[in-house]
């Protein structure tokens, strides 16, 4: 079975209620017929934002494959009867600033899209509207992405799809190390397996490394899936302080580092280096961590790759990635606003932009298996299966109001940790001090 697709002869509905839309089964269908810009236009790149009084604009980042995915979504809820969507997309790079302008300067857009660890601060400043009538639609989604949208005031957004990391490998380096992949997350490499078959890679050129992992700039948290595995925490259970003196975590930043000294990965891997990716796609290095939603980029690069699941130690642990879609609770708009997320959430919206992004969806209600993935349909059922091993323990630590900000420092203390010269525990003291810093501001 595969996701369900836009009925032809269908007529256009006229809109649906708020209440109606935030029902898990609304299960809304297109009309048939319209191009993906019916109903949609296009904003500037960046700067603060303004519609008509019959539009809404949406502040976004967007991949190749994501932006004609937005395009759909935009084109199908005007087809519902909703009003036009314009897409104001940005880098990924720019759009806190992008946001953030526009919120400063009293042209906010109606709805933008967040990573799930930055959601927090928007809603502790106040800026994000609460959705109603919530019961029915949170029983559809699985916990752990419901979780980072919702604290006790209410929920902030819906967990529009998630992503996470595997271990992807060039088929030719992979052959040259006699490498057998694990194919079930049961049977992923333990840390020392993993150090193993990173040690036996073969370089396919002289200046090939192993393996680089994908914690480059905002992806700093990514660590944190190590500090997981070793049964660590970087936060106390109470999320209020920093937890000093971590075993596992002291035992994490040993492993990430002698990536490093034992010259598995290049210097330029560090965490405000050259995206892992980029180095898999240049065969800098044999072997990268990365996200479902780059498959459709490394499938141009021109050679055969495979994936594989992250590595285990204490335990089995996988990054919370992807993105929630918030409105603004100071648009003139906000009820629009927040049907269009309410379609958005919606078990058809989510399937059909999951499929076509190459991302993963939330819903527990949308069957991964049944989805026409565009790219790679055998490595994203992998992805489903490594999705499955997201931690709440670690998903808590990564959605708390400050966690921007300990992000940087995770990004500059690591830094500073990879490529400097103190001891571990000296190094894991830099990196906890400055993570306390950001909680005592």
């Amino acid at each position: 079975m595969t996701a369900p697709r836009t009925t032809p002869g269908t007529t256009t509905a006229p809109p649906a209620s708020r209440r109606a839309l935030l029902g898990a089964g609304a299960g809304l269908t297109a009309a048939a017929g319209l191009s993906a810009c019916s109903g949609f236009s296009t904003g500037g790149s960046s700067g603060s934002s303004s519609s008509a009084p019959d539009e809404l604009t949406v502040i976004t980042w967007a991949s190749d494959a994501e932006r004609p995915a937005f395009e759909k979504l935009a084109a199908d809820f005007a087809a519902q009867g909703g009003p036009r969507v314009r897409l104001q997309v940005v880098p990924y790079s720019e759009v806190l600033t992008a946001v953030d302008t526009a919120l400063r300067t009293d042209s906010p857009p109606d709805v933008f899209r967040v990573s799930y660890t930055d959601v927090a601060a928007y809603r502790a400043q106040g800026v994000l509207a609460n959705l109603p009538d919530t019961a029915e639609l949170e029983r559809a989604f699985l916990p752990a992405f419901w979780s980072a949208v919702t604290d006790d005031e209410g929920t902030f957004g819906v967990p529009h799809h998630t992503d996470t990391s595997m271990v992807l490998v060039n088929d030719e380096a992979v052959a040259s190390a006699s490498l057998t992949l694990p194919r079930t997350p049961e049977e992923a490499w333990s840390w020392e397996q993993f150090a193993d078959a990173v040690g036996r890679v073969r370089p396919t050129r002289a200046d090939t490394y192993a393996v680089a992992v994908n914690w480059q700039n905002a992806g700093a948290f990514r660590w944190l899936n190590f500090v997981d595995q070793a049964g660590g925490r970087l936060l106390t259970e109470d999320l209020g302080a920093v937890a000093e003196d971590d075993p596992g975590m002291l035992k994490a930043l040993t492993f990430s580092r002698d990536l490093f000294r034992q010259g598995l990965t290049p210097p330029n891997a560090n965490a405000r280096g050259q995206a892992a990716s980029d180095l898999f796609l240049n065969q800098t290095v044999a072997m990268c961590f990365a996200g479902d939603f780059l498959l459709s980029e490394i499938e141009g690069g021109g050679f055969g790759y495979s994936a594989t699941f992250l590595p285990r130690d204490v335990n089995a642990s996988a990054d919370l990635g992807g993105n929630a879609l918030v409105a603004v609770q100071d648009s003139a708009k906000r009820d629009a606003a927040l049907d269009f997320l309410a379609f958005c959430a919606q078990a058809q919206q989510v399937g059909e932009f999951c499929a076509a992004a190459s991302v993963l969806p939330t819903r527990s209600d949308v069957d991964p298996a049944a989805l026409d993935w565009v790219v790679r349909p055998d490595l994203m059922e992998l992805y489903v299966q490594q999705a499955r091993e997201i931690r709440t323990p670690l998903v808590e630590q990564v959605v708390v109001p400050s966690f921007s900000a300990i992000n940087t420092q995770l990004r500059d203390r690591l830094d500073e940790a990879f490529l400097g010269s103190d001891d571990d525990a000296t190094a894991l003291r830099k990196i906890t001090d400055g993570v306390q810093s950001v909680i005592d501001a």
